[in-house]
């Protein structure tokens, strides 16, 4: 009976082995290299609409955000936005909605769905430009 319950033990553990190391393999390393740039340039990552706060709703209720380039980061899209007196950085991965149409707006209301939202409140430090050259050209 000892042998049984060692060799179930054996098998569970390898399964969670195996599950984890599937797991790992398949996470995009895109978007954690990014977030890391984006918070040591001291700029910010946004999670939600709220986050975005009040100058992007009104932004993009006029619709003044403007698209400033797109870049290929990897397997993803990176859009660097330019809004009044702030900059957004959009990673779209496999799973992310569409880059196309109104982004601003969809950005605003499906933030959470892209594989990184971040922000720069002084746009003229250029962190977010900066740190899409600098995963791009590690990923190249």
């Amino acid at each position: 009976m000892r042998w049984a319950g060692a060799a179930a033990l054996l098998a569970a553990v390898g399964t969670v082995v195996a599950f984890v190391l599937a797991v790992r393999s398949t996470q995009d390393a895109v978007p954690t290299a990014l977030r890391d740039c984006v918070l040591d340039g001291d700029a910010g990552i946004v999670r939600s609409a709220g986050d975005l706060g009040v100058r992007t709703r009104a932004d993009v209720g006029d619709g003044v955000i403007r698209e400033l380039g797109r870049m290929q980061v990897g397997d993803d899209t990176a859009v660097l936005l330019q809004g009044s007196g702030y900059r957004l950085l959009v990673l779209a991965g496999r799973k992310s909605p569409p880059l196309d149409g109104d982004l601003p707006l969809r950005v605003y209301e499906r933030t959470n769905e892209y594989a990184l939202v971040a922000r720069e409140l002084d746009p003229m430090r250029g962190v977010l430009s900066g740190c899409v050259e600098l995963v791009a050209a590690q990923e190249a």
